[in-house]
């Protein structure tokens, strides 16, 4: 099933969610932006356009946001995106609730593959599966994690 068809209107699970656009994980304390990189959360919804960059230029965005916000942000590793993973529904698989504009895409990560040089780690959200195979220069949305 889909994941906006099955998860009831204002529930986040073990998300804790404030009006300044921060969801806290419960279990691993984690702490999230809501809206893609390059939205901004506004009235309980993310507004403005996300950004798709290549890898590298993913990590200068973070460090750029980390200067203007005075937050030390970063990407999530792959493991922290696996925890936003529902098994119960698809397209996204990630609650709507908490990441109201997530998009079904290769979503960049900061865990490096193993594989290739010229390869970074991704998670596509319309189900949570990794892949470590992706071209690092292929333009991809992420979203940024907070220390």
């Amino acid at each position: 099933p889909q994941c906006a068809e099955v998860i009831s209107e204002g529930y986040t699970g073990y998300f804790e969610v404030s009006d300044d656009g921060l969801a806290r994980d419960r279990v691993t304390g984690t702490r999230w932006y809501r809206c893609n990189a390059g939205e901004r959360f506004k009235d309980g919804q993310c507004v403005g356009n996300a950004v798709n960059l290549p890898l590298a230029e993913a990590f200068v965005y973070a460090e750029e946001f980390s200067r203007a916000s005075g937050r030390q942000w970063r990407l999530p590793t792959q493991n922290e995106m696996k925890t936003l993973r529902l098994d119960h529904c698809v397209n996204p698989s990630i609650n709507p609730n908490v990441f109201p504009s997530v998009q079904v895409s290769n979503y960049w990560t900061s865990t490096k593959s193993t594989r290739n040089a010229v390869l970074g780690c991704t998670t596509y959200t319309y189900d949570g599966n990794d892949f470590c195979g992706e071209r690092k220069d292929v333009e991809r949305p992420f979203l940024l994690v907070v220390n």
